[in-house]
């Protein structure tokens, strides 16, 4: 396809003919042969939100006065994930675009609190090492310390760790329920009496939680307190494209009363274009995503809600006991009691296990420290844990089994441990094109990932990751 505008447009067949040719190697996702990327809430449920998001597709909620029909579904969609997470009348909040940018607007807030209510010009921001990154990447963008606290042997927050770090500067500590790599709930309760005896902010990050959890408690399953419920919680982000089933584009930030959102506001009264003021970080604001926002919670309702969360946990722990019973190779990591865990192993490299999984269709994200594979489960793997697990087993005897290229890639792994504080230019830009292969299609990738694990958190990997994004990012321009 010519990567140049085209003089006369292509018709509607061409553009339909340009889909199919374009997403011909993309995931088929509603076969649920993937974990994370996509949460679906069968057909029905599916079609009318979609018909929302293109309903209001060419709106924008850049002016409230303009189409005030988003300003009362952004309103109700607030005023519902306040209520589900037991926030009272005071608790305020608005829609972002995503869990990255509630964050971003927590952080933000977190620091124009602490400028008017601490005596310290050096905020800090005090983070598990479990908790999402764009908590580090918000605070750098705008400058604001921040430090990682550890994770105990349950890969929760480390009150102990929590307490010694806890010092006149920090302004906000941060929670998750559940924390993306393990699915671990942190100790929210006990967080916030140290949180309430420092006068510091307690945020809890439930962008995966949020339209969950709340569902599952009204379901019996033993879920620990880690919302508004609990005395000391000053803000919260759930993400309504996750479990809430909303197109993507809609996320919730929510804070105990409106004097602390004021904080993520941002208003320019001397411009020349007229008084400028935006309540997150976005300026224009599709209409889409906060339609379908609206609509998804509406039209699902608390018994859909309440149907899928059982279906989807029942399903989970299916999962998780075979695992348990049935591959003794692998070990799920910490104790997760909601949707989404990880496992590892000890005989088996983890990684190779993914590329197997591969070959049979699957898409499951691998992680490090330690090496893992994230399993996280919606409405649409209901039914498919018997497969999975079937496929699982295949997998690890696979990986089990002498290989040249299992071979191959544990020499490759241990070169790099051997030389990883030695390499020279040469050798990280071979690694640099081992790891950049943005075109390649392979489904094989355990050496390129255990690479990546050993060199964790060194500025030699975050170059590798650097080099890999402009590649991924860079468009040929050239006709065929």
């Amino acid at each position: 396809m010519d990567s140049t505008l085209p003089k006369t447009g292509l018709n509607r067949n061409d553009i339909q003919q340009q889909w199919d040719n374009y997403t011909v190697d993309d995931m088929n996702w509603k076969e649920g042969k993937f974990f994370g990327y996509v949460y679906y809430p069968g057909e029905e449920y599916y079609n009318v939100i979609k018909d929302a998001y293109s309903k209001f597709s060419a709106t924008n909620a850049l002016n409230p006065a303009v189409f005030p029909s988003l300003n009362k579904m952004e309103n109700e969609v607030v005023r519902i994930a306040a209520n589900l997470l037991h926030g009272d009348e005071h608790v305020s909040g608005c829609m972002t675009s995503g869990g990255t940018e509630s964050i971003y607007m927590a952080v933000k807030a977190a620091k124009e609190w602490a400028k008017k209510n601490m005596a310290t010009k050096n905020p800090l921001l005090l983070v598990a090492s479990t908790a999402h990154p764009a908590f580090c990447k918000a605070a750098d963008a705008i400058e604001f310390n921040h430090k990682t606290i550890k994770v105990d042997a349950n890969f929760q927050l480390d009150l102990e760790d929590l307490k010694k770090n806890m010092t006149t500067d920090v302004a906000m500590v941060v929670a998750s329920a559940p924390s993306y790599p393990q699915g671990m709930i942190d100790p929210v309760e006990a967080i916030a009496k140290i949180t309430k005896q420092h006068k510091c902010l307690l945020h809890v990050d439930a962008c995966v939680g949020g339209f969950i959890l709340p569902f599952l408690k009204m379901e019996n399953v033993a879920i620990p307190k880690f919302d508004f419920e609990i005395d000391g919680v000053t803000s919260m982000s759930a993400d309504v494209h996750k479990y809430g089933y909303a197109a993507k584009g809609a996320s919730v930030i929510l804070y105990k009363n409106a004097e602390l959102r004021k904080g993520q506001f941002y208003v320019k009264t001397d411009w020349s274009g007229g008084i400028y003021g935006s309540p997150s970080f976005m300026g224009t604001r599709g209409g889409g995503p906060i339609a379908a926002a609206w609509t998804a919670l509406n039209h699902i309702g608390e018994n859909g809600y309440r149907m899928m969360a059982k279906e989807v946990y029942i399903e989970t722990n299916f999962i998780k006991e075979k695992i348990k019973i049935e591959i003794p190779e692998l070990k799920i990591l910490g104790n997760p009691i909601a949707t989404l865990f990880a496992f590892s192993s000890e005989v088996v490299d983890v990684y190779e296990v993914a590329d197997e999984l591969a070959i049979l269709g699957w898409t499951i994200n691998r992680q490090q420290l330690p090496s893992s594979l994230h399993v996280l489960l919606n409405y649409i793997h209901v039914g498919k844990g018997e497969l999975f697990i079937h496929d699982l087993k295949i997998a690890v005897k696979k990986a089990k089994q002498f290989s040249l290229l299992h071979l191959k890639n544990n020499l490759q792994l241990q070169a790099v441990k051997s030389l990883k504080k030695l390499l020279n230019e040469q050798q990280f830009s071979t690694l640099t094109q081992r790891f950049s292969g943005g075109s390649d299609t392979s489904k094989r990738k355990a050496a390129m990932y255990g690479m990546m694990s050993e060199l964790s958190g060194s500025g030699s990997l975050n170059d590798l990751v650097l080099d890999y994004l402009d590649k991924l990012y860079q468009i040929e321009n050239k006709k065929e």
